[in-house]
């Protein structure tokens, strides 16, 4: 039996068919191996937007026909920053670290106008030389009032050897930003 081992490994040692094959593998495997990693890395990127997009969109429908008491069942709820947050953090259940990453901005807009959110959206590490915390602006607005929110997560690529991981690493948190941004109008109550 060891013989016969040892027969064979001494064949395969002296054949040389197939080796050229084996060569251009461990030239060409790592260029696939990147390509198929930062393909899954941008799929849980889109998925990930999609949710915070989705997530958006449901709670400011109920907060559009005022059907906020379904989520807070204490009298005279009223919807604010803290609790939209909850809210679209619970329905994006797959964004890790939503609760912390999370930030809304909202206000009032004149139709005649146009959107007026600074272009830059206020996320969770953005340089504090560029916006400050108190720059956020979040006001709800009354009935029948236009209103523009934008919502921003920070998220972490996947693996960081992927090409969107090499792009990430080129700032100072290591993450990208995802926005949705909605129009809605106040129904009157």
């Amino acid at each position: 039996m060891i013989r016969r081992v040892c027969n064979y490994l001494r064949r395969f040692r002296r054949e040389e068919d197939g080796s050229s094959q084996a060569i251009e593998m461990v030239f060409w495997l790592p260029f696939y191996m990147a390509v198929t990693y930062s393909g899954v890395d941008m799929g849980l990127m889109a998925f990930n937007h999609a949710n915070l997009e989705r997530a958006l969109d449901e709670v400011i429908r109920d907060v559009r026909l005022n059907n906020i008491d379904k989520y807070d069942t204490s009298p005279g709820a009223t919807w604010e920053h803290d609790m939209l947050k909850d809210i679209i953090c619970d329905k994006a259940r797959y964004i890790k670290n939503c609760e912390t990453n999370l930030k809304l901005e909202m206000r009032s807009i004149d139709p005649f106008v146009g959107q007026n959110l600074d272009p830059t959206p206020f996320c969770v590490n953005t340089a504090e030389d560029i916006r400050k915390p108190e720059d956020q602006v979040f006001v709800p607005g009354a009935s029948n009032e236009l209103m523009i929110i934008r919502a921003c997560v920070e998220a972490n690529p996947v693996w960081l050897n992927s090409m969107l991981g090499q792009l990430t690493a080129t700032r100072a948190s290591g993450t990208y930003e995802l926005h949705a941004t909605t129009v809605f109008v106040h129904e009157p109550a």
